[in-house]
């Protein structure tokens, strides 16, 4: 593939700086929030005016996006080896997490064995960790409340020649369901969870992060058997890799040594530079 067709195709992060990101999603580009670049921009103001599409954040949550081209309501896109839809919602998401790209590879890895792993990926949003593991060879029961983003994955699933692996899409309140699935005496092999700070579930269930999460990942070591890996991320301010790894070895009873945690990042451009974006812990039965 030439490199202008691959550009025209992918995603990058072209420029950071000022609280913003400038990204390139196919052959569009857009300006959304990034919390963490409180540095200055790198490329200049006239690049960062030519784009698609500008998100605006409000003051009670969601925002709007400020168009400057007819865009379409969707569009195709690599992101490494996998295939998603871009969609530009109200809160400023596009349906892709690039910064997941490290763990998706991980995940892969470790759903390939002789015997299918059951995989259970909870918020499992549009998707990126199930393709994944349906990918590694895993039997993967995907979670999320909202009906319009299971939907959205299932397309993505369609999109990387995934959709007749054995995927289960379950559109339901994740405790709800874990508590279901606790009843029943399920039974996964392995654990993908990116709970978010704040959340709600189809009957107004709400989910609060410091809440909840510790109470959701007890119940889950009930349902584990045996557990060959596990992996947590997390965008929630003060939840650092190093909280992430003492969850995991509380919980799990998980040797610390064993757990790998760290940040999660994005590359920008070709500065060396990284946007932050994230955090993770994830443990993996040794072969």
């Amino acid at each position: 593939m030439a490199a202008d067709d691959k550009n025209n195709n992918s995603y990058a992060v072209l420029d950071t700086g000022e609280e913003q990101k400038l990204e390139r999603l196919g052959p569009y580009q857009v300006v959304r929030q990034a919390a963490q670049a409180h540095w200055p921009k790198q490329l200049q103001e006239e690049q960062w005016g030519q784009v698609a599409a500008v998100h605006h954040r409000a003051n009670t949550g969601g925002g709007h996006w400020a168009p400057k081209q007819n865009l379409p309501q969707s569009w195709p896109i690599s992101c490494g080896d996998y295939r998603f839809l871009i969609k530009l919602t109200d809160f400023g998401h596009i349906g892709l997490f690039p910064e997941q790209q490290d763990n998706w590879d991980w995940v892969r890895r470790n759903s390939a064995a002789s015997e299918a792993p059951r995989v259970l990926n909870l918020f499992g949003y549009t998707g990126g960790t199930t393709l994944a593991a349906a990918r590694g060879g895993a039997h993967v029961t995907h979670v999320d409340a909202s009906k319009g983003v299971v939907a959205w994955a299932r397309e993505n699933a369609a999109a990387n020649q995934l959709a007749d692996k054995p995927i289960r899409w379950i559109t339901e309140d994740v405790g709800k369901y874990i508590q279901r699935e606790t009843n029943r005496e399920s039974r996964y092999q392995g654990l993908i969870l990116d709970p978010p700070s704040f959340g709600r579930g189809p009957r107004g269930q709400v989910f609060k992060i410091e809440d909840h999460l510790v109470p959701l990942l007890r119940q889950l070591a009930k349902i584990t058997d045996p557990l060959r890996f596990i992996l947590l991320s997390c965008h929630t301010p003060g939840y650092s890799p190093w909280c992430l790894k003492n969850l995991l070895h509380l919980v799990f009873s998980l040797p610390l040594e064993e757990i790998e945690a760290g940040e999660m990042t994005v590359p920008v451009g070709d500065s060396g530079m990284v946007l932050p974006s994230g955090t993770y812990a994830r443990w993996a039965a040794k072969a």
